[in-house]
């Protein structure tokens, strides 16, 4: 008989993490009874996708953490409340095991499931943490049964509150398709640099805007690819503004989360941007480099570690915005530096990011939970 499996989703703002859990769900599949719970604020997107997966969820007025002041207060408002809805709920559904994706951000369902006699495995998709959340949880670790860490970056910020409980480290890996048949390269001229993202100051958009500026003057143009949530219209128009007082005619935004569309102007982009101050396993840069596009990023996740063994792209330690521009012009200039490194960055992700590969191990040490 399978085990009833509650994946908790606190935040549901659509990102990579939420595109990992929902392929890792093919898999656990197998094993367990799956439910869904999320919030029911700003959840269009991954609700849409949970319905097409065809998987059972719920959703109710959980409230998670934004930059916004008003959230924040909601926040430590219902936090009481919040705690005994989820506890409810979990003695309804007469839940195994629960599956939190947001580290300790997942708190409230831990506290919420103690005496319950439910397992908890918890997925740390981040390289930092606030304060009061790491505080809880070093007070809630003792009641985490396994921990699961997406990049090796994520579990040495981490590892002391790991002590001896059971982890393992997995990329967040992704599905790879073959694209060149699937899409067709146009014929240009321009030098095109991409970035997928979601609009928030953690990915540090500024930067790509003054790079915009800088590079106005040659034949290299950006494409930022990414939703704007509620919480984050005022630093969406920060950086609306900033390229409209630079009168940047090099700079295209797209505010869309189509896969179709993202994936025809990878196909036809030279170069992968990624400026974030944070990440742990980045599936954007992943998604980027299986079509065969080098990689130049701040040093966030595992990336350096990885680009010092396959020398996909590089990695700019220091976040000076010239470390930035002459490493783009360096490929700008040089079409076979390019070729090269989108050649490594395609052979890095079939052997180590490709999530047919991944899963065996994520399933066996899942399993044994």
């Amino acid at each position: 008989m399978k085990k009833n499996l509650l994946v908790y989703i606190e935040d549901p703002r659509f990102g990579g993490p939420h595109q990992y859990t929902l392929s890792a769900l093919d898999y656990l599949r197998k094993k367990f009874e799956i439910r869904i719970l999320f919030s029911n604020i700003e959840n269009e997107i991954f609700l849409k996708k949970v319905k097409e997966k065809k998987i059972k969820f719920d959703t109710f007025p959980i409230c998670f953490l934004s930059s916004r002041f008003l959230n924040i207060l909601r926040y430590i408002f219902y936090f009481a409340f919040d705690l005994c809805k989820l506890r409810n709920y979990l003695k309804k559904k007469n839940i195994d095991v629960i599956y939190s994706t947001s580290g300790f951000y997942s708190i409230k369902i831990i506290i919420a499931s103690l005496f319950l006699n439910i397992k908890n495995i918890v997925h740390f998709h981040d390289t930092f943490c606030n304060i009061f959340f790491l505080k809880l949880g070093f007070f809630s670790k003792n009641f985490i049964d396994l921990f699961i860490f997406s990049s090796l970056r994520s579990f040495s910020f981490y590892k002391n509150l790991v002590g001896k409980k059971k982890y393992f480290i997995t990329q967040s890996a992704i599905n790879i398709i073959n694209r060149k048949k699937k899409y067709k390269k146009k014929i240009k001229k321009n030098f095109d640099i991409v970035t997928v993202s979601n609009i928030n100051p953690v990915k540090r958009i500024e930067i790509l805007v003054k790079l915009a500026s800088r590079l106005k003057d040659r034949n290299v143009r950006f494409h930022l690819i990414g939703k704007v949530w509620e919480s984050q219209r005022n630093y969406n128009n920060k950086i609306r503004d900033m390229a409209k007082i630079n009168k940047l005619s090099n700079l295209f935004f797209y505010n869309f989360g189509n896969k179709k569309k993202i994936h025809k102007i990878l196909l036809n982009s030279d170069l992968y941007l990624c400026v974030s101050k944070y990440e742990s396993s980045p599936m954007s840069v992943w998604e980027a480099m299986s079509f065969s596009l080098p990689i130049l990023s701040s040093d966030v996740g595992d990336l350096d570690y990885f680009n010092k063994r396959f020398n996909f792209g590089f990695i700019i330690k220091k976040k000076e915005i010239q470390n930035f521009e002459k490493k783009i012009l360096e490929v700008y200039l040089n079409k076979n530096l390019k070729n090269k490194l989108g050649r490594n960055a395609k052979k890095f992700v079939l052997k180590n990011i490709d999530i047919k590969k991944t899963m065996n191990n994520f399933q066996k040490n899942f399993f044994k939970v």
